[in-house]
């Protein structure tokens, strides 16, 4: 069938025409920008560098100083509890049974009159020699341990840290 040649039937037949040349035109102006698509991820990819790069210095310090300030924390708490441990001991000694415990174990005194034996057993090949109680020792260091997470050894590597 084709169209009439009435008023209606060419005015149609212009506006399908004028609807296919906009049409034309739409997509003759999309080609043009459709090259641009690829730049979107060049673009993403260079401004992740950039971020990374100016980020980078900031984060390196930030993370020393935070394992700094973990490791202090807990070195901190090693000494107080070591200056515990000592004020304890401090006010044990400040008690004659304290004074003599001392004496006796970490000196190896005795008092007048009394006699020292020493039991030696030969089947254990042990030395004879005198166990100091861990309560009385006075200048007892203990290490350190700092604490760690599961990425510590990944970042330590990220940021260099030893």
């Amino acid at each position: 069938m084709t169209p009439r040649n009435t008023k209606q039937g060419a005015s149609a037949n212009a506006r399908r025409a004028s609807s296919n040349v906009g049409a034309r035109a739409a997509s003759s102006s999309r080609t043009p920008s459709s090259w641009r698509w690829w730049l979107l991820p060049l673009l993403v990819v260079g401004l992740a560098t950039v971020f990374v790069l100016t980020y980078y210095p900031v984060a390196k310090v930030q993370y020393r100083e935070t394992r700094e300030r973990s490791r202090l924390r807990a070195e901190l708490a090693g000494v107080r509890a070591r200056n515990d441990r000592l004020a304890t001991q401090v006010d044990r000694l400040k008690t004659p049974e304290g004074v003599e415990d001392y004496a006796r174990v970490q000196l190896g005194l005795v008092k007048a009159g009394e006699k020292v034996g020493v039991v030696v057993d030969d089947s254990a090949a042990m030395p004879a020699t005198i166990t100091v109680a861990s309560a009385l020792r006075l200048d007892s260091e203990e290490a350190v341990a700092v604490p760690a997470g599961p990425w510590t050894a990944f970042l330590d590597s990220v940021f260099g840290n030893e």
